[in-house]
């Protein structure tokens, strides 16, 4: 499986690829970042199959588990898609560590 670190979600381009946060509905709407689509984990049966296929995938979640069990379910579905090791408590950690 593909992954990048949380520290690059920066770097994406949201007009270029898909950034599918599954984290609860609560957790996105308190810190869902710009350009993010929430795909709450309990309705993932029914929301992986309205992703497009036409751009990579990158799954964010709290700590990088559960995105990358999601990743894996689109990864056999063909899509390009990549986990974010570490997931948003990951993302918190480095915009610390780069002092935003």
């Amino acid at each position: 499986m593909k992954s990048i670190n949380a520290a690059d979600i920066p770097a994406l381009d949201t007009e270029k690829v898909l950034l599918p946060d599954i984290r609860s509905r609560e957790e996105f709407e308190r810190s869902g970042l710009k350009g993010s689509v929430n795909v709450p984990f309990d309705e993932i049966s029914t929301g992986l199959s309205k992703l497009p296929k036409d751009k990579p995938v990158y799954v964010l979640c709290r700590t990088g588990d559960l995105s990358g069990e999601v990743a894996e379910i689109l990864e056999d579905r063909e899509y390009d898609v990549y986990n974010i090791d570490g997931g948003y408590a990951a993302y918190i950690v480095s915009l610390a560590s780069a002092g935003l």
